[in-house]
């Protein structure tokens, strides 16, 4: 995920998250795992009332205080 950056669930659960352009699409609400692989299948966004929106670990760029995606909010996955 963007690197060698870790991170725990609690830490990213909240979070707002910036697409490529910078514009603010949402907040972690969920994480999906594959415990059998121990890895992140895919971040679950509110992307707005009652949407939600799935990333990718290859889309993100950077995790910091946000979460800075490597796609656009019209390249997400609709959940």
């Amino acid at each position: 995920m963007g690197g060698e950056t870790t991170s725990t669930a609690k830490e990213l659960l909240g979070k707002e998250v910036l697409d490529a352009n910078a514009k603010v699409i949402g907040k972690v609400v969920d994480i999906h795992l594959d415990i059998d692989k121990a890895t992140v299948l895919n971040i679950v966004l509110k992307t707005g009332l009652v949407k939600k929106s799935y990333v990718l670990p290859r889309d993100i760029e950077k995790i910091g205080d946000k979460i800075v995606l490597r796609i656009t909010g019209d390249e997400l996955r609709k959940a």
